[in-house]
């Protein structure tokens, strides 16, 4: 078997703007892999990565050399080396779709080939449920509201700016000016949490927002809050600051979205600061390089929560990881993206409705389980290699 053809598609819908590669053989089996830039800066960067990429080191090959082709393009493409998060999101891509290919040929799910699934539904939080709010007022409302739709866990954002348009905006410069930003905040989750009740559990992240002390006084006036974890508390490669912050916070601390390759993960798992770790399949390295990450962190006693934002693609195959991983803790899900106006659903059947109960069934059909909608994606072809 050879791959005759790749197609990079850049999805410029609203909310998401996905990427997707699309490896075609002369079996007639395609593959799809989904690279974690479908948001903030850098999907321009990660499409021309994947197209040069694919140019070089994937047309013509055997797509069942998974391992070789890895390391084929880690070894001689210079830039993988240590990756930042745009040629590790584009190594992740193509050996997603690698994956995809192995498992349809072989007629079986993805999980299949990394030992099985070993759970029949996954637990997951709520994403995305204050989409369109204006206010602290309206979120508040919005977090009420996403209860009762069923969802028993939420994420949410206490150091984000609320724009006029109803989106967030991340914390700038550690708001060392801002002397009420904490207080603020800590009335903002014990609102949320007065909000949804005590039962529904509630994560924060921090998105590395305030200065070390700030993060430490904060952590702590929340303790009473029942906080699941706090995420992304310093900014990702300041490791030596996670072991300072950590011994005075007494929240489990959850981080990994912005480290790449396992050797990404090793000190930052020495400074014995995490509880638990959220890699992106689609930025990590790819499959085999999370279930890698999964397993030094089950070494470490840690759980493991993919970090997921990302197209149905993406959501399908951070779902097979959770399948088949021991630690897994919870899934990250998304379920309001379509009320966004100008959103562009990639797939046939999206993933993002499909929460029953509280948790999300496990895909079952042939390799990551997802179809394209080939209508819908012609509109969108970045660069096409054949």
């Amino acid at each position: 078997m050879k791959i005759t053809s790749a197609t990079v598609y850049h999805v410029k819908g609203e909310g998401l703007k996905p990427i997707i590669l699309k490896l075609e053989t002369d079996a007639g089996i395609v593959g799809l892999g989904e690279p974690a830039p479908s948001f903030g800066c850098g999907g321009g960067g990660t499409v021309g990565m994947i197209k040069d990429l694919c140019e070089r080191f994937i047309v013509g090959q055997d797509p069942t050399r998974i391992n070789a082709l890895t390391a084929e393009m880690i070894d001689q493409s210079f830039w993988l080396r240590n990756p930042g998060g745009i040629a590790s999101s584009a190594l992740s891509a193509i050996e997603l779709a690698l994956w995809d290919i192995r498992a349809r040929a072989l007629d079986v799910p993805v999980y299949d080939l990394f030992g099985g699934r070993m759970r029949d539904g996954l637990d997951y939080y709520a994403n995305g449920w204050y989409f369109g709010a204006k206010s602290k007022a309206e979120v508040i409302s919005q977090a009420e509201a996403a209860v009762k739709d069923g969802h028993r866990a939420l994420k949410m954002y206490p150091l984000a700016r609320i724009r006029p348009n109803g989106t967030l905006c991340h914390p700038s410069n550690r708001f060392a000016d801002d002397r009420m930003l904490v207080a603020e905040a800590v009335a903002f989750v014990r609102d949320v949490r007065a909000a949804i009740g005590p039962d529904v559990l509630l994560m924060l992240d921090l998105a590395g927002g305030l200065s070390h002390g700030d993060t430490i006084r904060f952590c702590r006036e929340i303790e009473d809050y029942d906080i699941s974890f706090v995420e992304e508390i310093i900014d990702p490669g300041d490791l030596g600051a996670m072991a300072q912050i950590a011994p005075h916070i007494n929240i489990p601390i959850a981080t990994g979205e912005r480290h790449f390759l396992l050797n990404g993960y090793r000190d930052l798992l020495e400074t014995r600061s995490v509880s638990i770790l959220q890699p992106d399949v689609g930025s990590v390295g790819g499959f085999a390089e999370a279930f890698k990450v999964a397993a030094l962190g089950e070494a470490y006693g840690l759980k493991l929560q993919p970090h997921v934002c990302a197209g149905s693609v993406g959501v399908a195959i951070g779902m097979h990881l959770s399948a088949c991983i021991r630690n897994f803790y919870i899934q990250e899900h998304f379920p309001y993206w379509s009320t966004i106006p100008g959103y562009i659903e990639v797939a046939t059947e999206s993933f993002e409705s499909c929460a029953r109960n509280g948790a999300l069934p496990i895909p079952e059909g042939p390799g990551f389980g997802v179809t394209l909608n080939d209508a819908v994606m012609r509109d969108h072809v970045f660069a096409h290699l054949d």
